[in-house]
């Protein structure tokens, strides 16, 4: 490998932690030789370690003699992705494997770490090694449950966690209890303890938590910090009272899972020796990396003793394993057809260098265009290696082959163990799966029916009031008469205004539009964004994990967190208050941060909000089939009108009269606002996921589950003649049209597009078209930007770029 000043340096890949290739944990180890220790430095390390993008990446400090059999220890340096580590298990041993048995400098028996010197022993068969580990073993009394307690719900600390943790209840609260334990000096590693494999399976590392905000709260000072999940297998005691433990664990940190962690599993092991009080100490062996297919084996032995207060000590801890090499960079090995470079006079192996000049055209190390007629080749008699030391006599080469025949024996053991509990999970998962289809299937069937009695509701009269042995159906309630004329004076009003209103000066044009590309974007604390709205340069956003954030569009920052307690479904802001309809049937207001007012009108998931233009009257829809008008002055509910099909998102109609709602059945339903009573409808063809008026006043825009169109209808035509322009926008679940009805914007799985209508040719075109994901969607001041939030939290601004 070579970097821009043409350094070169040699570098193995092997598997650890297996006997097999492309199981267990990858490691890179670097070749840094002496003549090269000083422009080796920290800064270029880190880079190498970022380049090779692994866990961990070993740099092995060489002498200029080797093998060097008169020095037995060798200095290793340890990089993940983003800093030096004191010590690391895979790492350790896979450089052990490496030195002592792949490359056969058997005299080495001590790695030199930051964290101290390693001594080194082969296990029997040759095929591993034991690595004595240091360690200063110590278990924090504090738990991420007591520094949660602690601070306040805006506080950094709060909401790294609440961000970082697992959303399951029970992951949740062993994460919180874990106990936190130090191996060595900024190594700490928090072990959470999961009541089945199940819960181990289902953790998941979505997002990290950044542990520099509060190491100091738990008393921990700079360093790795990181949670390692576990759950025991199986626990025995022999007849000499040893004791043995079988675990599977799983690391989930930093955004991706390690295979194999040597470091949590010797902390692991200490802590579990400690806390079982296995005086004279255990022997653990540690399955990891299982649910991401690289099967890794860990085998640790501590030594233990008792101090005069009863409490046990770790005295010695031992880690072991195996390595396989699976891949080198260019060694320094005699080549078997060389060729001489005609402009360097470099020999290089004839099959390397042409697959180098194949890729990059220019010789290594140089910036010299290079290609296949400049090289020679050299007349030499063919090489022949010398055969490795342990194969010149028969008692050698006997010894490996029995070597080699237990190693496939074990292996082939190993296997069978694996695939017979493989098979048991799988029975056990394809049971579980059976039930839970059976129970969704009942559940499914029992709410159907439900929701088709609630439609169907009747309410018997009062006692005294005759009824000629019939039933009163429920009517649809009319909006009461004072708002009645608020609908109707507002409607006149814009109706006039709207015929002769001109496009606002210093609005956005085609091709400020079309230059908009993405100029901000930030994490939220909000997990799984359902639902966006702007106002006055906020946005607010609210997520099916219960809280929602008001997001600074200018300052590109969350100003304020709020914890709604339901998954929050449709997200409405209107002057200073914001209001979110959740799965669980509320519609709740909160005005500057504290929850004002809540309604339950719904008996069911509300699955839409809409404001009426005057800003006074707030419309909700949902599941249950029913429409619900609210008065924000008073802050009560007003009137109440029920459809035949679930409903599924919702919009007024620019001047107030017209109120639509999209169904489950593929349908937009057009209702009367004063009345409740239906006007029209129109097909869609699929669930109407997204409903939008565009302020000309004739048209409306939906979008249908399952579709790679948005449909325009003309509210002046009837039925499917209605539907006068289809738009390829691709998956769009959200849509905004901005003030002047010019500019109709999609967002989906798909990206963000904007439909620009010109009004004085008739015809339609696409402006804009990104790759963005996004769940929701909202025009900024002017149409000059658009906000946009993806379902995994992270709101985006597209702009002009300055």
């Amino acid at each position: 490998m070579a970097g821009s000043d043409s350094l070169k340096l040699d570098f193995t890949t092997l598997d650890v932690f297996s006997a097999t290739r492309f199981l267990g944990n990858q490691l890179a180890v670097v070749f840094v030789p002496a003549a090269l220790r000083q422009r080796v430095n920290q800064e270029t390390k880190q880079r190498i370690a970022r380049e090779f993008n692994l866990s961990e990446t070993v740099f092995l400090h060489t002498l200029d003699d080797e093998p060097n059999s008169s020095v037995t220890t060798r200095e290793i340096n340890i990089f993940t992705i983003e800093e030096e580590l004191p010590f690391a298990g895979h790492p350790t041993i896979g450089t052990a494997c490496l030195v002592r048995h792949h490359l056969g400098w058997s005299h080495v028996d001590t790695l030199l770490t930051q964290a101290g010197p390693i001594h080194l022993e082969s296990l029997p068969g040759g095929r591993g090694v034991r690595a004595a580990i240091p360690q200063s073993v110590h278990v924090y009394p504090q738990t991420l449950g007591s520094v949660l307690e602690g601070a306040s719900a805006a506080d950094p600390i709060s909401v790294s966690l609440n961000n970082g943790l697992s959303t399951d209840p029970e992951i949740r609260a062993a994460e919180l209890a874990a106990p936190v334990v130090r191996l060595v000096k900024g190594m700490t590693f928090i072990l959470v303890q999961l009541p089945s494999l199940e819960h181990l399976a289902k953790t998941s590392s979505v997002k990290r938590i950044d542990f520099s905000h509060f190491s100091s709260s738990l008393g921990l000072g700079e360093g790795f910090v990181a949670r390692y999940y576990y759950v025991p297998t199986a626990d025995s005691v022999a007849a000499n009272g040893s004791r043995s433990f079988e675990i599977r664990t799983r690391m989930l940190e930093l955004g991706f899972e390690d295979p194999a962690t040597g470091a949590a599993a010797c902390t692991l092991a200490s802590y579990l020796t400690i806390s079982t009080k296995a005086d004279g100490g255990a022997h653990f062996e540690i399955t990891q990396g299982v649910e991401m297919g690289r099967k890794s084996d860990i085998v640790l032995d501590t030594v233990a003793e008792s101090a005069e207060s009863g409490e046990v000590k770790i005295k010695e801890l031992y880690l072991g394993g195996t390595a396989v090499v699976v891949m080198n960079g260019i060694s320094g090995e005699v080549p078997e057809e060389p060729v001489v470079s005609r402009k360097t006079g470099t020999v290089f192996e004839k099959r390397l260098i042409l697959k180098y000049i194949e890729e990059n055209g220019k010789e290594p190390g140089t910036d010299e265009e290079l290609d296949a007629d400049d090289l020679l080749p050299l007349k030499t008699s063919r090489v022949v290696r010398p055969r490795p030391p342990n194969f010149t006599s028969l008692p050698s080469l006997l010894k490996a082959f029995q070597d080699e025949w237990d190693a496939l024996v074990l292996e082939a053991y190993n296997t069978r163990e694996q695939l017979a509990r493989t098979r048991e999970e799988l029975a056990t998962a394809l049971y579980q799966h059976d039930a839970a289809v059976r129970v969704i299937a009942r559940l499914t069937k029992e709410r159907d029916e439900a929701r088709e009695a609630l439609s169907k509701v009747t309410v018997a009269p009062s006692a005294g009031v005759p009824t000629n042995g019939d039933a009163m159906a429920v009517d649809n309630e009319s909006l009461p008469e004072a708002l009645v004329g608020h609908v109707h004076e507002l409607q006149q009003q814009l109706m006039k205004g709207r015929k002769k209103r001109p496009i606002p000066q210093g609005w956005a044009s085609t091709d400020e539009v079309a230059a908009l590309q993405q100029i901000a974007y930030t994490d939220l604390t909000v997990s799984q964004a359902s639902s966006l709205d702007v106002e006055s340069g906020y946005a607010a956003i609210g997520g099916l994990d219960g809280n929602a954030d008001i997001y600074s569009i200018e300052a590109s920052k969350v100003e304020r967190s709020l914890n709604i307690g339901e998954p929050v479904t449709a997200t409405v802001w209107t002057g200073s208050k914001v209001i979110f309809a959740t799965s669980k049937g509320n519609v709740k207001v909160f005005d500057s941060g504290n929850e004002t007012a809540s309604f339950q009108a719904h008996a069911g998931a509300v699955t839409g909000l809409s404001i009426h233009p005057g800003g006074r009257i707030l419309a909700s829809v949902g599941v249950d089939k029913s429409i619900a008008f609210y008065d924000l002055e008073t802050m009560e509910r007003v009137s109440r009108t029920y459809t035949d099909a679930a409903l599924t998102t919702c919009a007024f109609h620019p001047d107030g009269n017209l109120f639509g709602a999209g169904t489950q059945g593929g349908d937009i339903k057009i209702f009367k606002t004063d009345t409740g009573e239906q006007a029209e409808s129109f097909p869609l063809g699929a669930p109407v996921q997204a409903l939008v008026f565009s302020e000309n006043g004739f048209w409306f825009a939906a979008a249908g589950k399952g579709q790679s169109t948005v449909t325009i209808f003309d509210l002046r035509k009837s039925g499917a003649a209605a539907q006068v322009k289809e738009l390829q926008t691709g998956d769009a679940q959200s849509l905004a049209w901005d003030y002047t009805g010019q500019y109709l914007a999609t967002a989906g799985a798909t990206g963000v597009t904007v439909q620009l209508y010109l009004k004085s040719s008739k015809s339609w075109s696409e402006p804009l078209r990104t790759a963005l994901p996004s769940a929701a969607i909202r025009w900024g001041a002017e149409a000059k930007s658009l906000v946009t939030v993806s379902k995994e939290g992270v709101v985006s601004v597209l702009g002009a770029k300055e």
